[in-house]
């Protein structure tokens, strides 16, 4: 991947799938600053390790852009540059159309849209002004979904935020481009973490549900998540802008069954 010594913010890295990308950045090398309104667990401390070496922590919340420009300032101010961006932070929120309220619609949309947009911004506005070191290019990753491809009862908040990141990754990337900046997401499908254990505990049935639409038949990992995101921080990806990435089991390439229940 080549990430030794990048400096990467990833945003809601103490979630399941921040925290295994976290975890895989700094495996590769990387000093990883995470942006979360919470600190690490116990376990996750624990797990660390050694590793916390090139781990450094700031609490902010996405929808704040004094927070989120602390965070960019701070960073700077003690690596000198930002070489890449995850934007993890988001949240899910089931609710049937027509009772779904329009608060919680709109928080919705202000983490998961327009906390991706104001780190990106920040973050480009730094990259834009910074010299490349020995050429390349730097990146930034959104996290999207395959509810931005597809629609799903109960979802309306949640893939309308996601649909509107596909088409921020599109415009950011043609408008970046000649700046050096790549932008590119990465799509997860169902994954195995603590939102869908909550989805478990409140619909038995949802776990068969999920299998039936999924060819792999069973849901995928945060492990198998940070991957793809380090491939698109890295010089391997250096030609590629513009993309998302779909990590999904090959749900998107078949249609759903008909026996398949409203939730994901």
């Amino acid at each position: 991947m080549n990430l030794k010594d990048k400096i990467v913010i990833v945003t809601g890295g103490h979630g399941g799938i921040g925290y295994a990308v976290v975890r895989h950045l700094i495996g590769e090398g990387a000093n990883v600053i995470v942006a979360d309104v919470s600190p690490m667990s116990e376990n996750q401390m624990s797990d660390m390790g050694a590793a916390a070496q090139n781990y450094t922590f700031v609490e902010c919340d996405v929808t704040c852009r004094s927070e989120v420009d602390a965070v960019v300032a701070a960073t700077v101010d003690r690596h000198g540059r930002i070489d890449g961006l995850c934007n993890s932070a988001g949240i899910d929120h089931h609710a049937e159309f027509l009772s779904v309220r329009e608060d919680e619609f709109l928080r919705v949309l202000d983490i998961n849209l327009l906390g991706t947009f104001r780190f990106s911004q920040a973050v480009a506005r730094v990259m834009a002004a910074t010299k490349l070191r020995d050429g390349g290019t730097y990146s930034i990753v959104h996290m999207s979904s395959v509810n931005a491809a597809i629609g799903t009862a109960t979802h309306a908040a949640y893939a309308s935020s996601k649909g509107a990141i596909a088409q921020l990754t599109r415009v950011m990337a043609v408008e970046l481009a000649p700046l050096h900046i790549r932008v590119n997401a990465v799509g997860p499908g169902t994954i195995s973490t603590a939102l869908l254990e909550q989805l478990k505990a409140k619909r038995p049935g949802a776990l068969k549900s999920i299998h039936l639409r999924t060819p792999m038949k069973r849901t995928g990992m945060p492990e198998e998540i940070a991957p793809s995101v380090a491939f698109l921080l890295g010089d391997g990806s250096s030609y590629l802008t513009g993309q998302t990435i779909y990590v999904d089991g090959g749900r998107l390439a078949q249609n759903l069954p008909l026996s398949v229940d409203r939730h994901p």
